[in-house]
């Protein structure tokens, strides 16, 4: 009988002992002699313990397997194969920790000393032969260096492992079994020792140590199931985040710690090895719970983004930026080290799910019994997305009128959405788009932008158009419309996944600066009434207004550029350890354009070159007109005049007689286009300064979209 034991992954954290680790040695590599046994049948129950004589068992270097190009031994298709590897302790008082390291595919169970020391993408115990895993799952050691680890702590060292000979066993286990068309079996075992001898080997040098500090926050999942996409998972969440800055995987959960279930997130996302996550607070009795962490508002829905494609790791990161300078809402963001069971995955960024809410999409609340009158009407998040419809548009996409629009409803959820209600949020999209469909573009006594804030679609085009995002428009698209007594409106956002956008992207021309991404109907599932905004003169001249506006504030390149070198800065400490984990440098992934970046350096300035020339570009390619009266055509002095200049501690404007009595916008900016202040007013005022760094500083005053500044000079 094997005896069974609880794998390392899931002991508490707290019984970790690096911080007592000298240096790490391998004492097992996938590339050693392993004995194999080809599994078209079951075999001995003693197979996995150190007694177990092998004979008739077969030997070859390891990796083993077959289909994919990466093994040393070439095995034919089978169900399983089964894996035993002898190796030597000299002292085993000097072992801290061990670390056992999986690159596989599709499923495994390792033992040690004939007891379970972890498990992977299988069920059953022990599986037999013919067991098929849960899914499939690729090897990636080949292709991007990065394996799989379970930490096995003092505890359970001192309990399984032998002073002198032990056995590392492992059975491997095929999707479909022989009509898989690869297979791959390859383990690491490494050592944590408490001092200076050196008695195995060298570790790998793909290994990441596992370290003790970082000045991110930590964040700690951990589960008794595998994490799957299908179903949430019970599992715990603790969050380390230090008054000192410095921040430890052996600290105890002093920001959070409390229950959670996790899923995977996303669509094409969840090809890459590394995933993203989705998670819902609870509490003890399994409810949800709002909560609130690192200076998030509370909530129970939560995402942790973890970027791989994106080599920047802030793509993301700088569109809720970028929306949030503009005045909307969009997700806040927090990056963090994440630890899944014990295996470092690398940096991720923590964001708000987009929900109804206070500090989130602020919407009035819909209650069970909001079926009729005003109550009704509002309010609703819902969003443009592929393959999981709640409900389909009357009309074509863009170039295609078979094709039609899919919208999935976001708040309410669907399966507690009332009848009523999710009746009157698809007749009112609905009569959206009949008014635009219309050559009047009115429907049921409305004009169009009666239906519809212009504004925020002007903003929503320019942020997609900005990035050339190539799943704009058409994917993850949100919207929120309005209780009719708070304006009744469609607002289009808040913003999400902008991963692919400036320059990720080798289709749909997405890595080029010049032209409307929209324009090139990728896919051609655009929603047709894009086109019939962008041939409203009332839309395009709105759009082209609030771009001018803008490239003097948040898209001011200095003002973007400061940004992404201040991420930069926050996240060099943790670099190498991501892309350590995850070795992608110099490596096509999917869909990066060309030329690829060989350093994170490197994919910075491809990154910020690329804004630079789009940003241009735009400055001329933004459909529309605005009329911007500019200081060479009219005398500043006599609109408005600024006293002192230079000035050191307040800032007097004086507005002239056809100004005053208007309604005026001001604002200061300095010089990265960022605003330091701003005030709506019909008279003269007077701006305190005295906070406000030495420099040189542009006053904008604003009336009817028409704009003027000067400079002005703080010392």
């Amino acid at each position: 009988m094997i005896k069974q034991f609880l794998i390392a992954c899931l002991l508490p954290v707290s019984n970790f002992v690096f911080s007592q680790v000298n240096h790490w040695e391998t004492i097992v590599f996938g590339t050693d002699e392993w004995q194999y046994f080809i599994g078209n049948r079951e075999p001995a129950a003693e197979w996995p313990t150190p007694e177990f004589a092998a004979g008739g068992w077969l030997s070859g270097d390891g990796p083993i397997g077959y289909g994919d190009g990466d093994d040393q031994t070439v095995i034919p298709p089978t169900y399983a194969v089964y894996l035993r590897k002898k190796f030597t302790i000299v002292d085993k008082s000097a072992i801290e920790t061990m670390i056992f390291q999986a690159d596989y595919d599709d499923g495994f169970v390792a033992y040690l000393n004939g007891v379970e020391i972890g498990r992977a993408n299988i069920e059953g115990n022990p599986p037999l032969y013919d067991t098929d895993t849960n899914t499939d799952h690729e090897a990636t050691l080949y292709s991007i260096g990065q394996v799989e680890s379970t930490i096995l702590d003092a505890a359970l060292v001192e309990e399984l492992l032998r002073e002198g000979e032990n056995t590392l066993a492992v059975q491997v286990h095929n999707r479909f079994g022989p009509e898989s068309s690869d297979m791959t079996a390859n383990f690491y075992l490494t050592l944590g020792l408490n001092n200076d001898t050196r008695n195995y080997r060298s570790t790998p040098n793909w290994f990441v140590e596992p370290f003790e500090n970082s000045t991110l926050p930590i964040v700690k999942i951990t589960t008794n199931f595998t994490i799957n996409r299908v179903q949430r998972i019970n599992g715990t969440l603790e969050i380390v985040n230090n008054e000192s800055g410095m921040n430890s995987f052996f600290d105890e959960g002093n920001e959070y710690t409390g229950s959670i279930a996790v899923k995977f997130r996303g669509q094409s996302s969840l090809g890459f090895p590394k995933k993203n996550y989705s998670f819902e607070t609870r509490d003890a009795a399994g409810e949800d719970l709002d909560t609130t962490f690192l200076n998030f508002p509370p909530e129970e829905d939560w995402v942790l983004h973890g970027p791989f494609s994106d080599k920047s790791l802030m793509r993301n990161v700088l569109t809720m930026e970028l929306a949030r300078r503009m005045g909307q809402y969009a997700s806040k963001t927090q990056y963090v080290e994440l630890y899944v069971n014990g295996d470092y995955q690398g940096i991720y960024v923590l964001m708000e799910n987009i929900k109804r809410g206070e500090g989130r999409v602020d919407i009035a609340r819909l209650r069970d019994e909001d079926i009729e009158g005003d109550e009704l009407t509002g309010g609703y998040i819902y969003k443009i997305d592929k393959d999981a419809a709640d409900w389909f548009s009357n009309f074509g996409v863009q170039n295609n009128a078979n094709r039609k629009l899919e919208y999935q409803l976001v708040y309410p959820d669907i399966d507690k959405v009332q009848p009523e209600q999710f009746a009157y949020i698809q007749s009112y999209v609905d009569s959206f788009e009949r008014a635009m469909r219309n050559p009047n573009l009115q429907y049921g006594g409305k004009s169009y932008d009666e239906y519809i804030d212009l504004k925020s679609f002007a903003e929503a085009h320019l942020l997609n158009e900005l990035g050339r995002n190539v799943d704009g428009y058409r994917l993850s698209s949100y919207f929120h419309k309005q209780k009719d007594s708070d304006g009744g409106k469609i607002f289009a956002g808040p913003v999400w996944d902008f991963n692919l956008a400036y320059r990720n992207a080798d289709y749909c021309n997405g890595d080029a600066t010049v032209g409307l991404i929209y324009y090139r109907f990728c896919d051609n599932n655009y929603p047709f009434w894009w086109d019939k905004l962008f041939k409203t003169e009332e839309f395009t001249n709105l759009t082209k207004c609030r771009w001018e506006e803008l490239r003097r504030g948040p898209f001011h390149t200095d003002s973007i550029f400061a940004f992404i070198d201040e991420q930069v800065e926050y996240l060099q400490p943790a670099l190498s350890r991501n892309f350590q984990k995850w070795n992608i440098f110099g490596r096509y992934v999917w869909p990066n354009p060309r030329p690829l970046a060989n350093s994170y350096s490197e994919e910075i300035q491809l990154m910020k070159n690329w804004i630079e020339r789009r940003l241009n570009w735009m400055d001329t390619g933004v459909l529309g007109d605005c009329v911007i009266v500019s200081t060479e055509e009219v005398d500043v002095e006599k609109l408005f005049q600024i006293s002192p200049n230079p000035a050191s501690r307040q800032l007097n404007v004086q507005l002239s007689d056809n100004l005053r009595n208007k309604e005026v916008e001001i604002y200061l900016s300095n010089s990265l286009g960022q605003q330091v202040h701003q005030i709506i007013v019909s008279d003269n005022i007077m701006l305190n300064i005295n906070d406000l760094p030495k420099g040189i500083y542009l006053l904008n005053v604003s009336v009817d979209g028409q704009w003027w500044s000067e400079k002005v000079i703080i010392q």
